[in-house]
């Protein structure tokens, strides 16, 4: 358990300087073109610290797939409630989402929607890269 610990952290840690990263271009971006024009220092470091935070858990989660004892429904069911979770609950603290169930429902429908398109795509690429590392062990 201690190692799936010391990975969580290893790959929040690598993942956190990436979100606040991420929100000073949009913010600067936001700027330039002159639509966020007046926000307070408050607003940017709690924007900073919660992406930052965001990033690290939704780094970290994904070593609930190396925990040999899941299965992959069960790994990937803890992956997707846990990232969401993050998401909702940041993006609400920040006011990134109107907390209002209507607005809650939509931004369900649409992680949802999102989270399968890209664990499809990511499944059929892994499971091409096994289906050509098996042929080439074959030959």
């Amino acid at each position: 358990m201690k190692k799936y610990v010391v990975d969580f952290i290893k790959r929040g840690w690598l993942a956190s300087v990436g979100g606040p990263i991420i929100y000073a271009i949009v913010m600067l971006i936001l700027g330039i073109c002159g639509v966020e024009k007046n926000i307070s220092i408050y607003s940017v470091v709690i924007g900073i610290i919660t992406s930052a935070v965001l990033a690290f858990i939704a780094a970290g989660v994904s070593v609930v797939y190396n925990i040999e004892k899941l299965n992959l429904l069960t790994a990937t069911s803890i992956h997707a409630l846990v990232l969401y979770l993050d998401y909702v609950l940041i993006y609400l603290l920040n006011g990134w989402l109107i907390s209002k169930i209507d607005s809650i429902l939509i931004f369900t429908g649409v992680y949802i929607a999102a989270y399968i398109i890209v664990w499809i795509i990511i499944y059929l690429s892994i499971k091409q890269s096994v289906k050509n590392l098996n042929k080439k062990i074959g030959q």
